[in-house]
C-alpha cells in the first residue's frame, strides 16, 4: 500500500485510507488539530500490533464520532511509530473510546429517572452515604452501595428501598 497523502484525500473528496495504511504527516497533523483529540485506547494499540503487525508508540482518536455500532460511537484512530529513522504515521481504523476502569465504592441509584452515569456515583467527600440516602429518598430510588475492583463487583449492599415498592 502506498502512503495516503493530502493529494489522495483531495482527489477522493473523502478520507479513504485503509486501516494500517501509512499516511502523510500533513494528514496526521490535520486530523490531530481539527478538534481536541481523544486518547487512543490501549486495546486499539494492542489490536493493531496483533492484527496488522504495526507497533504504535503514540496516537489519538478524532474528538467527534465517525459512526457507531452496537457498542457505541466509533472514532477515527491514528498512530505513529519511530524506529530511530523519523516518525511514520498510520491510519488505524475505527475505535471505541477507552472504557473507564471502576475501582472503589460507588452508589447506584435504581430509578426510572434519567440520571448521569446511568445512576452510578463514586463515593467521595462530596457524595457521602448520608447524601446518597437523602437523594434516594427524594427520588424514590432504591440505593445500593457497590464496591468495584478493576470493573468487577466485589460487594453489593442495598442501603434503601422506597416504601412504595
Amino acid at each position: 500500500m502506498n502512503v495516503y497523502t493530502m493529494e489522495d484525500w483531495r482527489r477522493d473528496c473523502d478520507f479513504k485510507a485503509q486501516p494500517g495504511q501509512e499516511i502523510s504527516p500533513e494528514i496526521y497533523d490535520e486530523m490531530f488539530n481539527v478538534m481536541p483529540p481523544l486518547r487512543l485506547p490501549r486495546e486499539k494499540a494492542a489490536e493493531v500490533l496483533e492484527s496488522l503487525r504495526l507497533p504504535v508508540h503514540a496516537g489519538f482518536m478524532m474528538g467527534e464520532p465517525h459512526s457507531s455500532d452496537k457498542d457505541g460511537a466509533l472514532y477515527l484512530a491514528f498512530g505513529k511509530n519511530n524506529y530511530g529513522k523519523g516518525d511514520r504515521f498510520f491510519y488505524l481504523g475505527l475505535s471505541h473510546k477507552e472504557k473507564p476502569v471502576k475501582n472503589g465504592t460507588y452508589f447506584y441509584f435504581e430509578t426510572i429517572e434519567l440520571l448521569p452515569n446511568d445512576g452510578l456515583m463514586k463515593e467521595t467527600e462530596y457524595t457521602t452515604e448520608k447524601k446518597a440516602l437523602r437523594f434516594a429518598k427524594d427520588h424514590e430510588a432504591t440505593l445500593y452501595k457497590v464496591v468495584y475492583h478493576n470493573n468487577a463487583v466485589v460487594s453489593k449492599e442495598r442501603l434503601y428501598v422506597p416504601i412504595c415498592q
